[in-house]
């Protein structure tokens, strides 16, 4: 499944569920054996291998079999079916399957080791049709096997095997696929007796199915309207919509009154429809309905694709904005979405519960929403080969902390000695005094590994401080052979102090020890840096710096693809990729505003126009994180004067200064691909537009 589909959280598969007959009666050594051969004939099936290729073929282990998810033609899973069936004819071990093929909505899901999976009413029933199966059945539902009719040469091959009842007194059409000598012809039998009423079904029983909800007059709405209600009642549901030409209070009344009993609500979403009032007050009554009982399931249809709309737009947008909605492009994609309609009404999508954690500063290593970039590969394998010095330079907010956190947890899975260093913690007498700041910073070091060492004796007061800390850590390092990693993060804050040339000078002085020491202590240190600032600008003798040696990591903002990523994470709160794509062009893919915006539509469940429309306000999503970029600009002239000329377009005043690099450390400005100096995001550039050029 490729993450850069239509992002709608919910979609069609068509599924085929198989699993071993028999399979917990084995012995272990048995199962495994029939495990392996059934996974061997699957994977190197024709059909497996080109869709999983095309990326349109999602496998689900299940322990005892597997279900296979297809995304675009409905005769996969059937030709599938039939080419496993073959392939298990022959060999051994014998594997006896039975298999289940449907077609309904699949929802995306990660599980709890973050692999991707689906949940969803189409997972859920192919499973059911499969426990219908005995051993070498190929059971088809009959949503199935009416998009199978529609190909030639399908029909004669499906068998009417008539109605099952099972789990939940859920009814289930049903059909044998046989192929010559392929699927069995010893049909099972299927339990046809009636269900025991159930109390929901009784409460249910006086209620309308669905109640449609449209814009009257207008094209295409209407036309999608009498497919659905032409479909629906077919099925045998109960469907209402208001036919009023002109509807008065009568109508209103009893509009309502089918609102608050209907077990699903399906308004028909087109760009006009956008702002009928009736429209939006109709959905307000649903969803009032729904907030008291549970009910109605409120699954919108949009007409077109989603595009940016004028303010007064607004509001039925975000009143449908937390729901999974389902798109109508023309009439080609009428079968598909009465197919989706139906499965939803069967058993409702809901917006995927996501837990989500608090944004801003670092991110637990283990966090769920961590995206990986090229930075992560990068870095774990300059780790991995213990280099020397690791420099990771990036502005305020783009992931460096975290970046060091995952670090730290691989040192730790190694087994290698971790240390920390926190340079923003430190005390303005600290950074102002050499023999306290090293003094303390040898505590520190050695608290974290647990190591004593004789300070009385060994910490000569009367000699270089800098020269004392190399003795700790010579020692340190001798304590144990293994390797060492000392992250360093906020290293800014100690270009302020007067002896910052001094320990870089150190820093610098160990790394070139690593080379006339071969397989000394020095050999089992890794150094890693994590700043933003440009280093030249504060030290005066690039020789003595470790910053003109290091290797860099560049943490670059997150691509479209990544912001598609975090958004299926996060439960997927923009529900279109041309939402996503106007998300990006905002904030430009800026870390901590990506996530803040996807918390914020998660949480709130507010619409992607509505947090767009309020993005520089003073009371918008991002207005504590946008005062902050104010305060950096504002807090300096020459700083102030930069960025109104970066606004102004003044590009002869716009030059690589020290109001350019303040700016680039605060994360506000960058360089494009042709090396301007422009806005880090849309965003910034909209807010401080409005904050200092009004103001001039």
């Amino acid at each position: 499944m490729s993450l850069t589909d239509d992002l709608r959280p919910a979609r069609i598969g068509h599924i085929l569920f198989l699993d071993i007959v028999g399979f917990s009666t084995q012995p272990l050594v048995e199962q495994r054996r029939q495990l392996d051969r059934l996974n061997t004939v699957a994977s190197s099936s024709e059909i497996f291998q080109v869709q999983k290729a095309r990326e349109a073929l999602l496998v689900i282990p299940t322990g005892d079999g597997m279900a296979l998810v297809f995304n675009d033609d409905p005769t996969t899973p059937a030709r599938c079916a039939l080419e496993l069936a073959r392939g298990l004819q022959d060999g051994t071990p014998k594997v006896p399957v039975r298999m289940g093929i449907h077609s309904g909505l699949v929802q995306p899901h990660l599980d709890l080791n973050g692999r991707e999976n689906l949940v969803g009413e189409g997972i859920n029933t192919a499973h059911r049709v499969m426990e219908c199966a005995g051993e070498g059945n190929i059971l088809v539902s009959g949503e199935h096997a009416n998009w199978l009719k529609a190909f030639n040469g399908w029909e004669a091959r499906l068998t009417d095997l008539g109605t099952a009842v099972v789990k939940h007194g859920v009814r289930l059409d049903l059909f044998s696929l046989t192929d010559e000598a392929l699927g069995s012809t010893v049909l099972p039998v299927i339990h046809q007796a009636a269900p025991e009423p159930t109390e929901l079904a009784a409460t249910e029983s006086t209620t309308t199915d669905v109640v449609l909800l449209y814009r009257r007059n207008t094209h295409p709405d209407i036309d999608v309207l009498d497919v659905i209600e032409k479909e629906l009642t077919a099925r045998g549901l109960s469907v209402f919509y208001d036919r009023s030409v002109r509807p008065g209070v009568e109508a209103h009344r009893r509009q309502e009154e089918q609102l608050r009993a209907a077990r699903a609500v399906i308004p028909i979403v087109s760009p006009h429809a956008l702002r009928s009032e009736m429209l939006q007050y109709a959905l307000e009554v649903a969803l009032d309905t729904r907030q008291k009982r549970g009910l109605p399931a409120l699954l919108p249809v949009q007409i077109g694709p989603s595009e940016p709309n004028h303010d007064d737009d607004l509001v039925i947008r975000d009143l449908i904005a937390p729901f999974p909605y389902f798109v109508w492009n023309g009439p080609q994609d009428s079968p598909r979405l009465v197919a989706e309609l139906l499965s939803a009404l069967r058993e409702p999508v809901k917006p995927r519960e996501v837990p989500l954690e608090t944004v801003g500063g670092g991110m637990d290593p283990t966090s769920p929403f961590y995206i990986e970039r090229s930075a992560d590969t990068e870095f774990r394998s300059l780790l991995e080969r213990h280099h020397s010095i690791v420099l990771i330079r990036g502005g305020r907010q783009i992931g460096k902390t975290s970046l060091l956190a995952r670090g730290m947890l691989l040192v730790r899975e190694q087994n290698w000695r971790s240390l920390r260093t926190d340079f923003q913690k430190l005390s303005g007498q600290s950074l102002a005094d050499a023999s306290v700041f090293y003094r303390q910073l040898a505590i520190s070091l050695g608290r974290q590994c647990k190591f004593t060492y004789d300070f009385a004796l060994l910490w000569d007061e009367a000699s270089d401080p800098g020269q004392n800390f190399e003795y700790f850590l010579r020692d340190l390092l001798d304590a144990e052979d293994i390797p060492m990693v000392w992250f360093m993060d906020e290293a800014d804050k100690m270009f302020s102090a007067p002896f910052s040339t001094d320990f870089f000078g150190l820093v610098r002085s160990w790394h070139n020890d690593r080379a006339a020491e071969p397989g000394g202590p020095l050999s089992r240190l890794t150094i890693v840096i994590a700043y933003a600032t440009e280093a030249h600008l504060f030290i005066s003798d690039l020789n003595q710096s470790p910053f003109n040696v290091g290797e860099r990591v560049n943490l670059d903002d997150f691509t479209l693809e990544q912001v598609l990523r975090l958004n299926e994470l996060y439960g997927g709160p923009v529900g279109a990729r041309a939402d996503l794509v106007r998300l990006h062009t905002l904030l430009g893919g800026q870390p901590y505003l990506t996530r803040r915006a996807l918390d914020v539509l998660a949480r709130e469940k507010a619409g992607i126009d509505t947090l767009i429309r309020d993005c520089a306000r003073e009371d918008g999503p991002f207005s504590d994180h946008l005062k902050r970029v104010q305060a950096s600009v504002s807090a300096q002239a020459e700083v102030t004067q930069y960025v109104s000329d970066l606004l102004l377009g003044n590009v002869a005043s716009v030059g690589a200064t020290e109001a350019y690099y303040r700016l680039l450390r605060a994360g506000i400005v960058r360089q494009d691909r042709d090396g301007r100096i422009v806005f880090r995001c849309d965003l910034y550039r909209r807010y401080l537009e409005e904050h200092l050029l009004s103001t001039a």
